[in-house]
């Protein structure tokens, strides 16, 4: 029963490390994305505006519109950091789940060998009961029979 229940954990575990390792690279596919993006998106900005006499706070609003696309590129690269170290975080636990497997299966290795021989001594007290019963309904059989003579 222990050894069923590992069993399932570390089937568990691994599904885990699994949907771990797909959102770390879904996380690494959108920081390429953007990393592919980021200049073009920063030069239509600038390009926008560029030759053309603007007022402060127009300006300020293209300073601002890069630095949200800066901003965007450090969550990006912070969700990667984040989706690597939970991989991390599920693969110890699978390795934890593996050795409660493996512990699991060596105590039923252990109990299925203690077991037999359990059984083997079982068997030979119970042979030597029945020698013991036959012994002593052959003896009183052979003393009735004297008693007859």
């Amino acid at each position: 029963m222990r050894e069923d229940r590992a069993s399932a954990e570390l089937a568990a575990a691994r599904q885990e490390v699994l949907r771990a390792e797909q959102e770390l690279t879904l996380r690494k596919d959108e920081l390429r994305q953007f990393e592919a993006t980021k200049e073009e998106r920063r030069d239509r900005i600038y390009s926008a505006v560029m030759g053309q006499a603007i007022s402060r706070d127009e300006l300020d609003q293209v300073l601002e519109g890069v630095a949200r696309i800066d901003e965007e590129g450090e969550l990006k690269a912070d969700n990667v950091a984040l989706a690597t170290s939970k991989v991390k975080e599920k693969k110890k636990l699978s390795e934890v789940a593996h050795g409660n497997f493996v512990k699991a299966s060596k105590e039923r290795v252990k109990i299925s060998e203690h077991r037999s021989i359990w059984m083997s001594e079982e068997a030979k007290e119970q042979e030597r009961r029945q020698e013991i019963e036959l012994e002593d309904f052959t003896s009183k059989r052979n003393t009735e029979n004297r008693d007859d003579d």
